[in-house]
């Protein structure tokens, strides 16, 4: 895929677009005819092996680990604890719930959020957040993300250190006579995202920052602090001091002393590792095992990962079927575009010529024609018609639909946080910042035009939130559609 693909450009598209014909489309215009498409089942058998894929990703980038959880606070909106220990965090005066990250988050500004305490302190212990300074963060301050307390002072903190001038996960003596520091060598940027894992294990205290050990100290420190479980604030002499100031998200506790692998899990390192947009490397994508997350992998470019669902699926898709065909056992975009507008991708494939008539599971190849350095094109697998849309990036005698689409891609389809953008999500859009998103496979949206005259494809965009003048016509890269029969 090519670089931001236009998407910020066009002030128009802070405006938010209408959707046509899709049975509840919140805040749609009045709904037109719905379109005319044959009934489908939800999920042919090449796109349930690739929605797979997907949701095991997901599950990889949600940092899905429940063994040992004592808590855990996604404060998407809600003081909830997701844990099943029932230790809902209550908010403090200054606490708020915004949405710079995907689901939300709790910002603090001199504020807090606490419960009773969750983790027995005498034990080897895990905790972990993802943090932010704000903006505005004075860095001659301390401030304390999550602790635990006891009557005079807090057990551990997982803050920043003014004096170190680094991220720390501290222990601390009772009676406050010891502190014990895990010090990052990865320095703090406020307005950035940064993931905080601290453990004590019993011997030593560690710090790992975005999944990465970057920290320790011998720590032998064991006293139970059964004064609160706090996000936003520490205690010291008695008193609460440290507030912090920015956001907060995806707190957890852990009754044991996570591994190094289960610390890249949670923070989503591991689904970074694991689902990979590749191009000049051997291509890999593997369906692993239920119990075993990291097993699942997909690295791949768009055209590998395609050919890879429909070997995983089909007994016919075989290296003799896609040499034969295509004179590639993994072709690429271009590859897959011309063999289905050429009618010799063989007798697996039926060329779809109208946009209306695609159906969930179909594929839609882009081809580059040579104006992408390294790059032929891009396929996707259609997962649903979202409908037509229109209000934004319309072209005279073209009908746009929104088309949900299971792919490998570069960037996210879309921006996170404008204002059309939630109507068209991406499963790989965390935040508006470029190093928050994933890549790899994925759920996203694109937009693809009909003619009014003949219904074909008469070009596409890469997003809803992409600008008109990136919107780009067939006779510049041809669009071609086909069904697995």
């Amino acid at each position: 895929m090519v670089s931001r693909r236009g998407l910020l450009s066009g002030a128009a598209l802070v405006g938010a677009g209408a959707v046509t014909g899709v049975l509840g489309a919140a805040g749609s215009a009045t709904a037109d005819a719905p379109l005319d498409t044959p009934f489908t089942p939800v999920a042919a058998p090449h796109l349930a092996q690739a929605e797979q894929m997907v949701q095991y990703q997901r599950l990889l980038t949600a940092g899905y680990l429940p063994t040992g959880l004592t808590g855990h606070w996604p404060l998407d909106g809600s003081g909830a604890d997701r844990s099943g220990h029932d230790h809902p965090v209550t908010l403090g005066t200054g606490a708020s719930w915004t949405t710079l990250r995907a689901g939300g988050e709790l910002t603090l500004d001199a504020a807090y959020a606490a419960t009773a305490s969750v983790l027995d302190t005498t034990a080897p212990f895990t905790v972990s957040a993802w943090v932010r300074l704000a903006d505005d963060a004075v860095l001659t301050n301390m401030y304390t993300a999550v602790s635990q307390d006891g009557a005079g002072c807090s057990r551990f903190l997982l803050q920043y250190d003014d004096t170190a001038g680094a991220w720390a996960f501290k222990v601390r003596a009772e009676d406050q006579s010891a502190k014990i520091s895990a010090l990052a060598t990865t320095p703090p940027v406020p307005g950035q995202w940064t993931h905080l894992t601290g453990v004590w294990d019993g011997t030593r205290v560690h710090l790992y920052v975005n999944g990465v050990p970057e920290g320790t100290a011998d720590a032998t420190l064991s006293w139970a602090a059964t004064q609160g479980f706090n996000i936003g604030r520490a205690r010291w002499n008695g008193a609460y001091v440290n507030h912090f100031k920015g956001s907060v998200d995806e707190v957890r506790a852990y009754g044991r002393a996570l591994s190094a692998d289960e610390i890249s899990l949670i923070s989503g390192r591991t689904a970074r590792l694991n689902n990979v947009y590749l191009i000049g490397s051997p291509s890999t994508v593997t369906w692993g095992t239920p119990d075993d997350l990291p097993s699942w992998i997909a690295r791949a470019r768009c055209s590998s990962f395609v050919t890879w669902v429909l070997r995983h699926t089909y007994g016919w898709a075989t290296d003799s079927y896609f040499t034969q065909y295509f004179q590639d056992r993994i072709p690429e975009a271009a590859d897959y575009r011309r063999a289905f507008a050429n009618g010799t991708a063989g007798p697996r494939f039926q060329q779809i010529r109208t946009v209306a008539d695609l159906r969930p599971g179909d594929l839609i190849a882009v081809d580059y024609n040579g104006q992408v350095e390294d790059n032929t094109g891009h396929i996707v697998m259609v997962r649903e018609i979202k409908g037509v849309f229109s209000g934004v990036a319309d072209f005279t005698g073209e009908t746009q639909y929104a088309v949900e689409v299971v792919d490998c891609t570069a960037e996210p389809h879309g921006v996170y946080a404008l204002t059309n953008y939630p109507k068209y999500p991406d499963t790989r859009m965390v935040g508006l910042l470029a190093e928050e998103q994933f890549e790899g496979v994925g759920i996203g949206h694109m937009m693809f035009y009909a003619s009014g005259t003949t219904g074909e494809f008469s070009r596409y965009r890469w997003s809803v939130n992409t600008a008109r003048d990136k919107a780009y016509p067939v006779a510049s890269r041809p669009v071609t559609a086909a069904r697995i029969v």
